[in-house]
């Protein structure tokens, strides 16, 4: 018998919590079943990826050559496998273009990039910028616009969902994280700001939460809109105490009707995700 991973004293990875998140979401939300089952495809590619990374990195500024070369032509097959119909002719055909090696250099530069080409840039770099670990930010040229204390320390992304930790007491609430839309990590920020103008007036700060006007009980009673009205940004938040299962990264997947009742406010989304919601 093959010892696993944990029992060696190796590093596994986040995968199988995404992974067993990701099942469990999709049992619960059916609306969620297909953009679900796409990730789930993804996370096999971008844990193969990562494992094979991590035993031979390159230089960080040969990334996107290295991930145009190596992990895109898997992610494409695992969008035209899993994905829907209009993604998956669209991924091939920007495939097809060549010009991948660019789109990922220019995801990495923080460029404006149309969807397909975020989407495969983000699915094919994104677990190879969390194998980097504290030299992400050496394959990152550009950092993001944005405020300080908002803007990730290490590769100088935007956020992509905010955390409230958990503190086991009812009365206290637990501090606030901000987690990286292009390498994954984490950082401790002020829930007193807007992480995306730096608004401090807490009047301007406005939190939604599932308030539909039905008697039936909350889809995502952990999850909330976190908004500014003087920038018109949002960010789903996630809270760890009502839900400690939760894995934030996951979870804002699957929180399209916040995305959309944010919308219907004039919200705009700090960043898309992955699925580009």
């Amino acid at each position: 018998m093959t010892a696993e991973p944990a029992a060696l004293g190796l590093d596994a990875g986040p995968w199988a919590a995404r992974r067993a998140r990701a099942q469990e979401l999709r049992e619960r939300h059916p609306f969620a079943d297909e953009l679900l089952t796409l990730y789930l495809a993804l996370l096999a590619v971008q844990e193969d990826a990562w494992s094979e990374f991590r035993e031979s990195p390159p230089d960080p500024e040969q990334l996107p050559r290295w991930a145009a070369d190596r992990v895109l032509p898997a992610v494409v097959q695992a969008t035209v496998a899993a994905g829907p119909a209009a993604l998956r002719q669209a991924a091939s055909s920007h495939l097809a273009a060549g010009t991948a090696e660019d789109a990922l250099a220019g995801w990495l530069a923080s460029a404006d990039l149309d969807a397909v080409d975020r989407y495969l840039a983000r699915a094919s770099l994104a677990p190879l910028l969390e194998a980097l670990g504290e030299r992400a930010g050496e394959a990152c040229p550009v950092r993001a616009d944005g405020v300080d204390g908002a803007v990730c320390p290490r590769c100088g992304g935007l956020p992509q969902v905010s955390c409230v930790a958990a503190t086991g007491e009812s009365l206290v609430s637990g501090g606030r994280s901000l987690l990286c839309a292009r390498c994954e990590s984490s950082w401790s920020c002020s829930r007193s700001i807007c992480p995306a103008c730096g608004e401090s007036g807490e009047a301007r700060l406005t939190t939604y939460s599932e308030r539909w006007g039905s008697d039936a009980p909350p889809l995502f009673p952990h999850l909330r809109i976190a908004g500014c009205e003087t920038c018109g940004r949002y960010l789903i938040e996630v809270d760890m105490e009502r839900d400690p299962r939760a894995v934030p990264e996951v979870d804002e997947l699957v929180a399209l009707p916040l995305d959309l009742h944010a919308a219907d406010q004039g919200l705009t989304k700090v960043t898309p995700n992955l699925m580009g919601f």
